[in-house]
């Protein structure tokens, strides 16, 4: 009769640690989907960068041949300076500006100058907010997929999955020690 006690209660001590594997694996599977969703959202914003980035290129390279464009017209212009320069030193013309021209030009090429200057310091804000942002990104999807990411509730989750299993070891040997000392 003293056996079947203790039986039963082995039974019923089996019985519970299972629950307990049972609820600890329950808890795991909902921290594993949590992780599986948190992996996707990365990747959704993985590919809204990636379309950032080559909305950016392609906006880089618009810009480019813009300015390419702009070298080429100011070559031109260089050049049909100094053909006419040339002309004109050959030329025995007399030529003068007063005083009111020469205020004029000097305001008409100031404006040019600061108006293209003020271009390309915006442009250069715009593509450094930009460059900065993608650092960032790459950076995060970086530590994601070496899994050096992870936030506060796969710490907790670790850590309380640690402290069950050392809780069922404690458990069990207490249960086994008390069963052989009785």
């Amino acid at each position: 009769m003293g056996r079947n006690k203790k039986d039963a209660a082995q039974d019923v001590l089996t019985l519970y640690n299972q629950m307990q594997e049972d609820e600890t694996i329950e808890r795991g599977k909902e921290e594993i989907r949590s992780t599986l969703n948190e992996i996707a959202s990365a990747k959704k914003v993985l590919s809204s960068v990636m379309v950032e980035l080559s909305e950016a290129n392609r906006t880089m390279k618009l810009t480019k041949t813009a300015l390419m464009a702009v070298q080429k017209s100011t070559e031109n212009i260089v050049d049909g300076i100094c053909n006419a320069i040339v002309k004109a030193e050959q030329i025995n013309l007399k030529v003068g500006i007063n005083d009111e021209g020469l205020t004029l030009l000097n305001e008409r090429n100031n404006t040019a100058i600061a108006a293209f200057k003020q271009a390309l310091d915006e442009h250069e804000k715009r593509i450094n907010v930009l460059f900065t942002h993608q650092q960032k990104e790459l950076k995060r999807i970086r530590n994601i997929e070496e899994g050096a990411y992870f936030n506060g509730r796969t710490y907790a989750w670790m850590f309380g999955l640690a402290f069950i299993s050392w809780a069922i070891i404690l458990v069990g040997i207490t249960i086994w020690i008390c069963i052989k000392l009785f």
